[in-house]
Protein backbone atom coordinates (compact mmCIF):
# COMPACT_ATOMS: atom_id res chain seq x y z
CA UNK A 1 0.00 0.00 0.00
CA UNK A 2 0.96 3.57 -0.67
CA UNK A 3 1.49 3.77 2.97
CA UNK A 4 -0.94 6.38 4.03
CA UNK A 5 -2.35 6.21 7.75
CA UNK A 6 -4.64 3.56 8.52
CA UNK A 7 -7.42 4.03 10.96
CA UNK A 8 -7.73 1.63 12.96
CA UNK A 9 5.12 -15.32 17.79
CA UNK A 10 7.25 -18.10 18.79
CA UNK A 11 7.09 -19.69 16.00
CA UNK A 12 9.80 -22.47 14.82
CA UNK A 13 8.83 -22.46 10.89
CA UNK A 14 11.18 -19.12 9.75
CA UNK A 15 8.25 -17.28 8.05
CA UNK A 16 10.15 -13.84 7.13
CA UNK A 17 14.10 -13.35 6.76
CA UNK A 18 15.12 -10.66 8.88
CA UNK A 19 18.22 -9.96 7.37
CA UNK A 20 19.80 -6.81 9.26
CA UNK A 21 19.17 -4.91 12.28
CA UNK A 22 16.94 -2.14 12.36
CA UNK A 23 18.99 1.38 12.98
CA UNK A 24 15.52 3.83 14.10
CA UNK A 25 14.85 6.27 11.48
CA UNK A 26 16.36 9.34 13.94
CA UNK A 27 19.90 7.57 14.19
CA UNK A 28 19.72 8.14 9.94
CA UNK A 29 19.14 11.99 8.72
CA UNK A 30 16.57 11.65 6.15
CA UNK A 31 16.39 8.25 6.44
CA UNK A 32 12.32 6.53 5.96
CA UNK A 33 10.76 2.77 5.81
CA UNK A 34 9.43 2.01 2.62
CA UNK A 35 7.76 -1.16 0.99
CA UNK A 36 9.61 -2.72 -1.67
CA UNK A 37 7.72 -4.18 -4.61
CA UNK A 38 9.27 -7.42 -6.59
CA UNK A 39 7.49 -9.76 -8.87
CA UNK A 40 8.04 -12.72 -6.83
CA UNK A 41 10.14 -13.72 -3.27
CA UNK A 42 13.70 -12.28 -3.58
CA UNK A 43 16.99 -13.87 -3.80
CA UNK A 44 19.49 -13.81 -1.24
CA UNK A 45 21.49 -12.32 -3.85
CA UNK A 46 18.54 -9.67 -4.63
CA UNK A 47 18.41 -8.83 -0.96
CA UNK A 48 22.74 -8.18 -1.59
CA UNK A 49 21.68 -5.90 -4.00
CA UNK A 50 19.36 -4.01 -2.02
CA UNK A 51 21.98 -3.54 0.71
CA UNK A 52 24.62 -2.70 -1.68
CA UNK A 53 22.00 0.29 -3.10
CA UNK A 54 21.39 1.59 0.17
CA UNK A 55 18.72 0.06 1.81
CA UNK A 56 18.70 -1.75 4.98
CA UNK A 57 16.50 -4.54 4.96
CA UNK A 58 13.91 -5.43 7.87
CA UNK A 59 11.87 -8.17 6.16
CA UNK A 60 12.36 -9.98 3.16
CA UNK A 61 9.40 -11.51 2.69
CA UNK A 62 8.73 -15.44 2.29
CA UNK A 63 5.88 -16.22 0.45
CA UNK A 64 5.62 -13.09 -2.00
CA UNK A 65 7.44 -10.73 -3.70
CA UNK A 66 8.90 -7.98 -1.56
CA UNK A 67 10.84 -6.22 1.46
CA UNK A 68 10.33 -3.83 3.72
CA UNK A 69 13.33 -1.68 4.35
CA UNK A 70 15.06 1.82 5.61
CA UNK A 71 16.24 3.84 2.89
CA UNK A 72 18.17 7.34 2.87
CA UNK A 73 16.89 9.79 0.87
CA UNK A 74 19.64 10.13 -1.64
CA UNK A 75 19.10 6.32 -2.20
CA UNK A 76 15.69 5.82 -2.82
CA UNK A 77 15.90 6.25 -6.63
CA UNK A 78 19.08 3.54 -7.12
CA UNK A 79 16.87 1.07 -5.20
CA UNK A 80 13.84 1.81 -7.50
CA UNK A 81 16.48 1.67 -10.42
CA UNK A 82 17.03 -1.86 -9.77
CA UNK A 83 15.60 -4.23 -12.47
CA UNK A 84 13.98 -6.84 -9.99
CA UNK A 85 12.29 -3.80 -7.93
CA UNK A 86 8.71 -3.09 -9.52
CA UNK A 87 7.57 0.23 -6.85
CA UNK A 88 8.62 1.84 -3.94
CA UNK A 89 6.61 3.43 -1.85
CA UNK A 90 6.81 4.74 2.05
CA UNK A 91 5.79 2.84 4.78
CA UNK A 92 3.24 4.41 6.51
CA UNK A 93 1.38 3.88 9.50
CA UNK A 94 -2.76 2.34 8.94
CA UNK A 95 -5.32 2.80 11.91
CA UNK A 96 -7.23 0.61 13.72
CA UNK A 97 -11.09 0.67 13.03
CA UNK A 98 -12.82 1.47 16.55
CA UNK A 99 -14.24 4.31 17.87
CA UNK A 100 -12.44 3.87 20.93
CA UNK A 101 0.81 -8.94 35.67
CA UNK A 102 -1.39 -11.74 34.24
CA UNK A 103 -3.79 -13.87 37.03
CA UNK A 104 -5.71 -17.17 37.31
CA UNK A 105 -8.74 -16.72 35.28
CA UNK A 106 -11.77 -17.43 37.66
CA UNK A 107 -15.19 -19.07 36.67
CA UNK A 108 -17.78 -16.78 35.90
CA UNK A 109 -21.49 -17.59 35.76
CA UNK A 110 -24.01 -17.27 32.78
CA UNK A 111 -25.47 -14.51 31.75
CA UNK A 112 -29.28 -13.51 32.91
CA UNK A 113 -29.81 -12.49 29.35
CA UNK A 114 -28.08 -12.91 25.66
CA UNK A 115 -25.57 -10.10 24.85
CA UNK A 116 -27.81 -8.34 22.19
CA UNK A 117 -25.29 -8.41 18.79
CA UNK A 118 -25.47 -12.22 19.63
CA UNK A 119 -29.33 -12.23 19.24
CA UNK A 120 -29.36 -10.13 16.63
CA UNK A 121 -27.59 -12.55 14.29
CA UNK A 122 -29.83 -15.57 15.13
CA UNK A 123 -26.58 -17.17 17.15
CA UNK A 124 -28.55 -19.05 19.61
CA UNK A 125 -30.38 -20.85 16.56
CA UNK A 126 -26.92 -22.69 16.27
CA UNK A 127 -26.52 -25.63 18.65
CA UNK A 128 -23.90 -27.71 16.24
CA UNK A 129 -20.88 -25.56 15.34
CA UNK A 130 -18.68 -23.70 18.01
CA UNK A 131 -15.71 -23.01 15.88
CA UNK A 132 -13.97 -25.93 17.19
CA UNK A 133 -10.70 -26.83 15.20
CA UNK A 134 -10.48 -23.32 14.00
CA UNK A 135 -7.47 -20.78 13.98
CA UNK A 136 -8.06 -17.08 14.35
CA UNK A 137 -5.13 -15.09 13.74
CA UNK A 138 -6.03 -11.13 14.60
CA UNK A 139 -3.85 -8.71 13.25
CA UNK A 140 -4.13 -5.76 15.75
CA UNK A 141 -1.98 -3.87 18.85
CA UNK A 142 -1.48 -7.49 20.30
CA UNK A 143 -2.66 -7.70 24.26
CA UNK A 144 -1.52 -6.43 27.45
CA UNK A 145 0.25 -8.44 30.69
CA UNK A 146 -2.90 -8.97 32.11
CA UNK A 147 -5.09 -10.93 28.80
CA UNK A 148 -5.91 -13.98 31.51
CA UNK A 149 -8.03 -11.55 33.09
CA UNK A 150 -10.37 -11.16 30.59
CA UNK A 151 -9.66 -14.53 28.62
CA UNK A 152 -9.81 -18.64 29.30
CA UNK A 153 -6.33 -19.18 28.47
CA UNK A 154 -6.64 -22.02 26.79
CA UNK A 155 -8.56 -20.57 23.85
CA UNK A 156 -5.47 -18.57 23.17
CA UNK A 157 -2.44 -20.14 21.56
CA UNK A 158 0.22 -18.69 23.23
CA UNK A 159 3.13 -20.49 21.06
CA UNK A 160 2.09 -19.18 17.94
CA UNK A 161 1.72 -15.17 19.44
CA UNK A 162 3.82 -12.85 17.11
CA UNK A 163 4.98 -9.27 17.04
CA UNK A 164 6.35 -7.20 13.97
CA UNK A 165 7.54 -3.97 13.91
CA UNK A 166 7.61 -1.44 11.08
CA UNK A 167 10.54 -1.38 9.11
CA UNK A 168 11.79 1.71 10.85
CA UNK A 169 10.95 0.83 13.98
CA UNK A 170 13.07 -0.17 17.07
CA UNK A 171 13.65 -4.30 17.70
CA UNK A 172 11.74 -5.94 20.18
CA UNK A 173 11.55 -9.47 22.06
CA UNK A 174 8.77 -10.84 20.28
CA UNK A 175 6.10 -8.73 22.67
CA UNK A 176 2.85 -9.45 21.29
CA UNK A 177 1.64 -9.34 24.91
CA UNK A 178 3.07 -5.93 25.76
CA UNK A 179 0.35 -4.51 23.56
CA UNK A 180 0.23 -1.13 22.26
CA UNK A 181 -3.88 -0.94 22.54
CA UNK A 182 -5.71 -2.60 24.51
CA UNK A 183 -7.76 -3.11 20.86
CA UNK A 184 -6.95 -6.39 19.84
CA UNK A 185 -8.17 -7.77 22.86
CA UNK A 186 -11.90 -6.59 22.58
CA UNK A 187 -11.63 -7.17 18.94
CA UNK A 188 -10.45 -11.40 20.19
CA UNK A 189 -13.01 -11.15 22.91
CA UNK A 190 -15.76 -10.52 20.09
CA UNK A 191 -14.57 -13.93 18.44
CA UNK A 192 -14.37 -15.86 21.51
CA UNK A 193 -16.32 -14.18 24.39
CA UNK A 194 -14.86 -13.80 28.09
CA UNK A 195 -14.91 -12.57 31.41
CA UNK A 196 -16.95 -10.29 32.67
CA UNK A 197 -16.85 -8.87 36.31
CA UNK A 198 -19.10 -6.21 36.93
CA UNK A 199 -19.50 -3.37 38.73
CA UNK A 200 -20.81 0.52 39.08
CA UNK A 201 -17.92 1.75 36.63
CA UNK A 202 -18.18 -0.63 33.90
CA UNK A 203 -19.75 0.00 30.27
CA UNK A 204 -18.64 3.71 31.14
CA UNK A 205 -22.18 5.46 30.44
CA UNK A 206 -25.53 4.60 31.90
CA UNK A 207 -25.85 3.88 35.76
CA UNK A 208 -26.43 0.42 37.82
CA UNK A 209 -24.65 -3.17 37.04
CA UNK A 210 -24.89 -4.00 33.26
CA UNK A 211 -26.14 -7.33 33.97
CA UNK A 212 -28.24 -5.97 37.19
CA UNK A 213 -26.11 -7.13 39.67
CA UNK A 214 -22.46 -7.53 40.72
CA UNK A 215 -20.45 -10.53 39.91
CA UNK A 216 -18.60 -12.57 37.62
CA UNK A 217 -20.10 -13.47 34.41
CA UNK A 218 -18.99 -15.36 30.97
CA UNK A 219 -19.72 -13.51 28.23
CA UNK A 220 -20.06 -15.68 24.91
CA UNK A 221 -18.68 -14.74 21.90
CA UNK A 222 -19.19 -15.92 18.05
CA UNK A 223 -17.39 -18.73 18.07
CA UNK A 224 -16.33 -19.55 21.48
CA UNK A 225 -14.35 -22.61 20.95
CA UNK A 226 -11.97 -21.38 17.89
CA UNK A 227 -8.68 -20.51 19.24
CA UNK A 228 -7.02 -17.06 18.83
CA UNK A 229 -3.09 -15.89 17.50
CA UNK A 230 -2.68 -12.80 18.75
CA UNK A 231 -0.47 -11.13 16.38
CA UNK A 232 1.03 -7.78 17.19
CA UNK A 233 1.54 -5.35 13.92
CA UNK A 234 0.38 -1.79 15.79
CA UNK A 235 2.44 0.55 17.82
CA UNK A 236 0.86 3.72 19.48
CA UNK A 237 1.18 5.62 16.10
CA UNK A 238 -0.29 3.12 14.36
CA UNK A 239 -0.38 0.34 12.19
CA UNK A 240 2.92 0.18 9.62
CA UNK A 241 2.52 -1.85 6.14
CA UNK A 242 5.87 -3.35 6.53
CA UNK A 243 4.82 -4.97 10.03
CA UNK A 244 0.91 -5.67 8.76
CA UNK A 245 3.02 -7.73 5.89
CA UNK A 246 5.02 -9.32 7.83
CA UNK A 247 2.28 -10.78 10.11
CA UNK A 248 0.46 -11.87 7.15
CA UNK A 249 3.58 -13.54 5.75
CA UNK A 250 3.99 -15.30 8.98
CA UNK A 251 0.02 -17.04 9.09
CA UNK A 252 0.58 -17.95 5.43
CA UNK A 253 3.50 -20.27 6.21
CA UNK A 254 1.66 -21.07 9.10
CA UNK A 255 -1.20 -22.66 7.20
CA UNK A 256 1.45 -23.80 4.74
CA UNK A 257 3.09 -26.05 7.70
CA UNK A 258 -0.58 -27.17 8.23
CA UNK A 259 -3.03 -27.30 4.98
CA UNK A 260 -5.57 -29.06 6.75
CA UNK A 261 -5.59 -26.41 9.44
CA UNK A 262 -8.42 -23.98 8.96
CA UNK A 263 -7.42 -20.38 9.48
CA UNK A 264 -9.14 -16.70 9.81
CA UNK A 265 -7.13 -13.57 9.71
CA UNK A 266 -9.08 -10.93 11.03
CA UNK A 267 -7.74 -7.83 10.20
CA UNK A 268 -9.62 -4.24 12.17
CA UNK A 269 -7.53 -1.72 10.24
CA UNK A 270 -7.98 -0.34 7.05
CA UNK A 271 -6.95 2.90 5.05
CA UNK A 272 -7.60 4.76 1.79
CA UNK A 273 -4.84 2.93 -0.91
CA UNK A 274 -3.97 -0.63 -1.67
CA UNK A 275 -0.33 -0.83 -1.95
CA UNK A 276 1.53 -3.25 -4.41
CA UNK A 277 3.45 -5.29 -1.43
CA UNK A 278 0.35 -5.29 0.55
CA UNK A 279 -1.68 -6.72 -2.11
CA UNK A 280 0.56 -9.63 -3.04
CA UNK A 281 0.52 -10.35 0.77
CA UNK A 282 -3.41 -10.99 0.78
CA UNK A 283 -2.96 -12.78 -2.57
CA UNK A 284 -0.73 -15.52 -0.97
CA UNK A 285 -2.51 -15.83 2.23
CA UNK A 286 -5.90 -16.40 0.26
CA UNK A 287 -4.25 -18.61 -2.54
CA UNK A 288 -3.11 -20.53 0.35
CA UNK A 289 -6.26 -21.33 1.97
CA UNK A 290 -6.48 -18.69 4.32
CA UNK A 291 -9.66 -16.65 5.09
CA UNK A 292 -9.07 -13.19 5.31
CA UNK A 293 -12.32 -10.78 7.09
CA UNK A 294 -11.22 -7.31 7.50
CA UNK A 295 -13.48 -4.18 8.29
CA UNK A 296 -14.81 -1.89 6.12
CA UNK A 297 -13.90 1.56 8.03
CA UNK A 298 -15.38 4.14 10.23
CA UNK A 299 -15.10 6.87 7.27
CA UNK A 300 -18.86 7.13 6.50
CA UNK A 301 -19.51 8.61 3.05
CA UNK A 302 -15.35 8.98 2.57
CA UNK A 303 -15.63 5.45 1.46
CA UNK A 304 -14.23 2.29 2.61
CA UNK A 305 -10.34 1.31 3.40
CA UNK A 306 -8.07 -0.75 2.82
CA UNK A 307 -7.37 -4.35 2.32
CA UNK A 308 -11.47 -4.35 3.24
CA UNK A 309 -12.04 -3.31 0.10
CA UNK A 310 -10.45 -5.52 -2.01
CA UNK A 311 -12.42 -8.07 -3.16
CA UNK A 312 -10.91 -11.35 -2.57
CA UNK A 313 -11.04 -9.94 1.14
CA UNK A 314 -14.24 -10.28 2.82
CA UNK A 315 -15.49 -6.92 4.18
CA UNK A 316 -17.99 -6.26 6.86
CA UNK A 317 -19.52 -2.98 7.56
CA UNK A 318 -20.91 -2.18 11.11
CA UNK A 319 -24.60 -1.98 11.85
CA UNK A 320 -26.88 -2.41 15.53
CA UNK A 321 -29.78 -2.31 17.04
CA UNK A 322 -33.00 -0.12 16.96
CA UNK A 323 -33.60 -0.52 20.62
CA UNK A 324 -30.44 -0.01 21.81
CA UNK A 325 -30.54 1.52 25.19
CA UNK A 326 -33.57 1.71 25.60
CA UNK A 327 -34.99 2.46 28.92
CA UNK A 328 -32.26 5.18 29.55
CA UNK A 329 -30.15 5.48 31.32
CA UNK A 330 -30.62 1.53 32.45
CA UNK A 331 -27.50 -0.35 31.29
CA UNK A 332 -29.13 -3.70 30.95
CA UNK A 333 -30.52 -3.14 27.54
CA UNK A 334 -27.55 -5.24 26.07
CA UNK A 335 -29.14 -8.46 27.26
CA UNK A 336 -32.82 -7.45 26.13
CA UNK A 337 -34.50 -10.02 24.06
CA UNK A 338 -34.50 -9.13 20.48
CA UNK A 339 -37.94 -9.19 19.14
CA UNK A 340 -37.65 -11.57 15.93
CA UNK A 341 -40.24 -9.53 13.57
CA UNK A 342 -39.16 -8.38 10.18
CA UNK A 343 -38.29 -9.53 6.73
CA UNK A 344 -39.19 -13.24 6.38
CA UNK A 345 -39.22 -13.27 10.07
CA UNK A 346 -35.74 -12.66 10.24
CA UNK A 347 -35.55 -9.97 12.47
CA UNK A 348 -34.11 -7.49 10.08
CA UNK A 349 -36.12 -4.68 10.45
CA UNK A 350 -34.68 -4.48 14.22
CA UNK A 351 -31.23 -3.46 12.14
CA UNK A 352 -29.91 -0.43 11.73
CA UNK A 353 -26.49 0.63 9.62
CA UNK A 354 -24.47 2.93 11.21
CA UNK A 355 -23.73 6.42 10.18
CA UNK A 356 -20.03 6.15 10.67
CA UNK A 357 -20.07 2.46 8.80
CA UNK A 358 -17.85 3.08 5.76
CA UNK A 359 -19.59 3.38 2.37
CA UNK A 360 -18.74 1.45 -1.15
CA UNK A 361 -17.49 3.96 -3.49
CA UNK A 362 -15.74 3.18 -6.78
CA UNK A 363 -13.18 0.85 -6.80
CA UNK A 364 -14.54 -0.81 -3.77
CA UNK A 365 -16.25 -4.03 -2.75
CA UNK A 366 -18.76 -4.03 0.59
CA UNK A 367 -19.79 -7.54 1.11
CA UNK A 368 -21.58 -7.86 4.27
CA UNK A 369 -22.72 -5.77 7.78
CA UNK A 370 -22.77 -7.15 10.79
CA UNK A 371 -23.38 -5.74 14.65
CA UNK A 372 -20.53 -2.87 15.24
CA UNK A 373 -22.55 -0.87 17.67
CA UNK A 374 -22.24 -0.95 21.44
CA UNK A 375 -20.62 -4.20 22.23
CA UNK A 376 -19.81 -4.43 26.20
CA UNK A 377 -16.12 -5.51 25.47
CA UNK A 378 -12.57 -5.81 27.40
CA UNK A 379 -10.58 -2.41 27.24
CA UNK A 380 -8.80 -1.21 30.63
CA UNK A 381 -9.72 2.56 30.17
CA UNK A 382 -8.73 5.31 32.89
CA UNK A 383 -10.50 8.29 30.86
CA UNK A 384 -13.68 8.75 29.15
CA UNK A 385 -14.74 10.98 25.96
CA UNK A 386 -17.53 12.69 27.39
CA UNK A 387 -19.77 13.67 24.23
CA UNK A 388 -19.30 16.87 22.11
CA UNK A 389 -16.16 17.83 25.14
CA UNK A 390 -13.19 16.84 22.83
CA UNK A 391 -13.87 17.50 19.48
CA UNK A 392 -17.85 16.96 17.29
CA UNK A 393 -15.97 13.23 15.80
CA UNK A 394 -16.39 12.20 19.59
CA UNK A 395 -19.51 12.53 19.25
CA UNK A 396 -20.99 8.85 20.27
CA UNK A 397 -18.65 7.09 19.00
CA UNK A 398 -15.32 7.27 19.95
CA UNK A 399 -15.22 6.06 23.84
CA UNK A 400 -11.96 5.85 25.56
CA UNK A 401 -9.87 9.45 25.82
CA UNK A 402 -7.15 8.05 28.03
CA UNK A 403 -6.01 4.42 27.44
CA UNK A 404 -3.96 2.49 30.86
CA UNK A 405 -1.02 1.77 30.32
CA UNK A 406 -0.38 -2.43 29.56
CA UNK A 407 2.02 -2.63 32.82
CA UNK A 408 -0.96 -0.98 34.68
CA UNK A 409 -4.03 -2.64 32.89
CA UNK A 410 -5.69 -4.04 35.66
CA UNK A 411 -6.01 -1.08 38.05
CA UNK A 412 -8.15 1.18 35.26
CA UNK A 413 -11.22 2.63 36.64
CA UNK A 414 -12.88 1.08 33.72
CA UNK A 415 -11.84 -2.05 32.61
CA UNK A 416 -14.79 -2.71 29.76
CA UNK A 417 -16.42 -0.62 27.75
CA UNK A 418 -18.99 -0.23 25.18
CA UNK A 419 -17.24 -0.55 22.02
CA UNK A 420 -18.35 0.86 18.33
CA UNK A 421 -16.82 0.37 14.86
CA UNK A 422 -16.25 -1.89 11.74
CA UNK A 423 -13.63 -2.84 14.10
CA UNK A 424 -16.30 -5.24 15.90
CA UNK A 425 -18.22 -5.96 13.33
CA UNK A 426 -15.49 -7.69 11.23
CA UNK A 427 -14.67 -10.23 14.05
CA UNK A 428 -18.51 -10.97 14.67
CA UNK A 429 -17.78 -12.49 11.13
CA UNK A 430 -14.21 -13.64 11.22
CA UNK A 431 -16.30 -16.22 14.40
CA UNK A 432 -19.21 -16.68 11.59
CA UNK A 433 -15.92 -17.91 9.19
CA UNK A 434 -14.66 -20.66 12.00
CA UNK A 435 -18.13 -21.71 12.50
CA UNK A 436 -18.76 -22.69 8.68
CA UNK A 437 -14.91 -23.95 8.59
CA UNK A 438 -15.26 -26.09 11.94
CA UNK A 439 -18.91 -27.47 9.65
CA UNK A 440 -16.70 -27.60 6.07
CA UNK A 441 -12.51 -27.57 6.71
CA UNK A 442 -12.24 -27.32 3.44
CA UNK A 443 -13.49 -24.29 2.19
CA UNK A 444 -11.32 -21.12 1.37
CA UNK A 445 -11.43 -18.41 -1.01
CA UNK A 446 -8.31 -19.95 -2.98
CA UNK A 447 -10.24 -19.40 -6.12
CA UNK A 448 -10.51 -15.73 -5.88
CA UNK A 449 -8.91 -13.69 -8.91
CA UNK A 450 -6.58 -10.67 -7.56
CA UNK A 451 -6.34 -8.98 -11.00
CA UNK A 452 -4.34 -6.11 -11.19
CA UNK A 453 -3.27 -3.70 -9.02
CA UNK A 454 -4.42 -0.53 -11.06
CA UNK A 455 -8.55 -2.43 -12.56
CA UNK A 456 -10.47 -3.34 -9.52
CA UNK A 457 -12.69 -4.70 -12.40
CA UNK A 458 -10.03 -7.52 -12.78
CA UNK A 459 -10.79 -8.30 -8.80
CA UNK A 460 -13.44 -11.23 -7.96
CA UNK A 461 -14.24 -12.96 -4.86
CA UNK A 462 -13.63 -16.41 -3.89
CA UNK A 463 -16.33 -19.32 -2.95
CA UNK A 464 -16.17 -18.95 0.49
CA UNK A 465 -17.21 -15.41 0.47
CA UNK A 466 -19.77 -15.87 -2.10
CA UNK A 467 -21.27 -18.40 0.04
CA UNK A 468 -21.52 -16.13 3.11
CA UNK A 469 -22.88 -13.53 0.32
CA UNK A 470 -25.89 -15.18 -0.81
CA UNK A 471 -26.59 -16.16 2.62
CA UNK A 472 -26.73 -12.39 3.80
CA UNK A 473 -30.30 -10.91 4.52
CA UNK A 474 -31.21 -7.34 2.10
CA UNK A 475 -31.41 -4.64 4.69
CA UNK A 476 -33.87 -1.99 3.38
CA UNK A 477 -32.66 0.91 1.59
CA UNK A 478 -32.50 3.86 1.58
CA UNK A 479 -33.73 4.47 5.44
CA UNK A 480 -33.35 6.93 8.22
CA UNK A 481 -34.16 6.34 11.75
CA UNK A 482 -34.39 7.31 15.08
CA UNK A 483 -32.02 5.61 18.02
CA UNK A 484 -30.83 6.20 20.91
CA UNK A 485 -26.90 6.88 22.16
CA UNK A 486 -25.20 6.14 25.31
CA UNK A 487 -25.67 10.40 26.76
CA UNK A 488 -29.70 8.99 26.32
CA UNK A 489 -29.92 11.54 22.88
CA UNK A 490 -32.30 10.43 20.50
CA UNK A 491 -29.95 10.82 17.09
CA UNK A 492 -30.63 9.77 13.62
CA UNK A 493 -29.13 6.74 11.56
CA UNK A 494 -29.57 7.32 7.67
CA UNK A 495 -27.84 4.83 5.29
CA UNK A 496 -28.26 4.23 1.21
CA UNK A 497 -27.66 0.59 -0.98
CA UNK A 498 -24.17 1.86 -0.57
CA UNK A 499 -23.77 1.25 3.39
CA UNK A 500 -25.24 -2.18 3.15
CA UNK A 501 -23.59 -4.59 0.54
CA UNK A 502 -25.31 -7.89 0.16
CA UNK A 503 -26.71 -7.76 3.69
CA UNK A 504 -26.74 -8.80 7.13
CA UNK A 505 -25.49 -11.86 8.29
CA UNK A 506 -27.44 -14.47 10.11
CA UNK A 507 -25.60 -17.17 11.85
CA UNK A 508 -27.73 -20.40 11.02
CA UNK A 509 -28.27 -18.73 7.10
CA UNK A 510 -24.15 -18.87 6.85
CA UNK A 511 -24.55 -22.74 8.71
CA UNK A 512 -26.70 -23.51 5.89
CA UNK A 513 -25.07 -22.49 2.96
CA UNK A 514 -22.17 -25.03 3.98
CA UNK A 515 -22.16 -27.82 1.53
Amino acid sequence: MSTTSKRLSGFALLVVLVVAFVVPVAARTGSKGYLIGSNAPLTSAQVDALKAAGAQVKYAYKNFGGAAAVIPANSVDTVRALPFVTSVNEDTAKQLDATTQATALAQGSALPGTPYWLDLMDAEKNTEFTGEGVWVAVLDSGFYPNWRDYFDASKILTQYGASFIAASGNANLNQWDAGSDPHGMAVAATIVGHRFVDDLNEGGWGEGYATGSAGTYNVPGVAPDAKIIPIKVCEPIGCFGSAINAGVDYITSLKKANPSQPIVINESLGGPRLDAVEKAAIDAAVKSGVVMVASAGNSGNAGMGFPGAYEPVISVGAGGWIDQWNNYPDKTWWLDDVDERGVDERGVDEVFVANFSSRQKTGQYLDVVSAGRFLLLPYPCVNLYKDGSVTSSTLNRRSCASKASPDNANAAPFQYLFMSGTSFSAPAVAGVAALMLEKNPDLSNADAVAGSLYDYRTWDSGMFEELLENAATQIQAPRSIPVTQRTGVVGTESWGTDATGYGWVFVDDALNAVP
